[in-house]
């Protein structure tokens, strides 16, 4: 078996992603949409800024779907995604497995067509197939979920995602988690302080994790920060990067004190 023993809620999303997966195989072969990966231009690079305890934290506005979206209004993902480029933010991460719909590659269009920052693809993924399709749709990066998938399928994932040129996010919530995504050497590896499976609180802190991991290695984290108090202790981590909620980002009083707060300028 692929994935592990899951929840519920997120199991149903992975046999729905299986379905989809199998569907769009026999609707279209995986060397059709290769050929229409080909076709894109070079994904921009994610969180490539220099490294280190006074640089800047990268800013990542998340989209969640139609959590965030309403058809015909100004805050379609496209729509919004402008917004949040226009905000400062130096890249947008898209989720849409939240409503279980099949518009999620659609919106993923739309949003990379929309933007000139790199764009994250958070939808959950767990066949090749899904990596090309990202790829083909103008995604940057794959957020890759050590927590559903089993460890010799998530390396052929990371490597799927870096030979298609896109930046590999390894998620992981446990010490063992942290320790097999590094000798994955993903490109950027996001700490959860939840567990995905059960949504409750790590039995090892978050704290703990960033401790096991190199100084050369590239982190963010998988929660989006929705307060400034939780903009602080993002700091203290010394991460390299963050998703932020879109109000926090576009809100100007509150954007100006996140900037501070990341080292960045306003």
């Amino acid at each position: 078996m692929a994935t592990r023993e899951l929840i519920p809620r997120l199991e149903i999303i992975v046999a729905a992603r299986r379905h989809y997966v199998s569907a769009r195989k026999a609707q279209t072969p995986i060397e059709a949409v290769r050929a229409l990966a080909s076709m894109q231009k070079r994904p921009q690079p994610v969180l490539s800024g220099i490294r280190g305890d006074t640089a800047a934290i990268t800013l990542i506005g998340q989209i969640r779907g139609e959590v965030d979206s309403h058809p015909g209004d100004v805050t379609e993902p496209g729509a919004l995604a402008k917004r949040l480029e226009d905000a400062g933010v130096d890249a947008i991460a898209l989720f849409t497995d939240n409503y279980m719909d099949t518009n999620g590659l659609d919106m993923l269009v739309d949003v990379v067509r929309q933007v000139n920052v790199p764009v994250i693809s958070e939808d959950v993924v767990i066949d090749e197939y899904q990596v090309v399709e990202a790829r083909a749709a103008g995604a940057s990066a794959l957020l890759l979920r050590s927590s559903i998938l089993e460890p010799q399928l998530l390396r052929s994932l990371v490597s799927a995602t870096q030979r298609n040129r896109m930046t590999a996010v390894v998620e992981a919530s446990t010490l063992a988690e942290v320790e097999y995504a590094l000798s994955l050497s993903p490109y950027v590896i996001a700490l959860s302080s939840r567990n995905p499976l059960t949504g409750q609180p790590n039995n090892t802190p978050i704290q703990q994790l960033r401790t096991v991991i190199p100084s050369s290695q590239r982190i963010m984290l998988a929660e989006s920060l929705d307060t400034l108090e939780e903009a602080e202790m993002a700091a203290a981590l010394n991460v390299d990067a963050v998703l932020v909620n879109c109000d926090l980002i576009t809100d100007p009083i509150s954007a100006a004190a996140l900037n501070k707060i990341l080292r960045r300028s306003s």
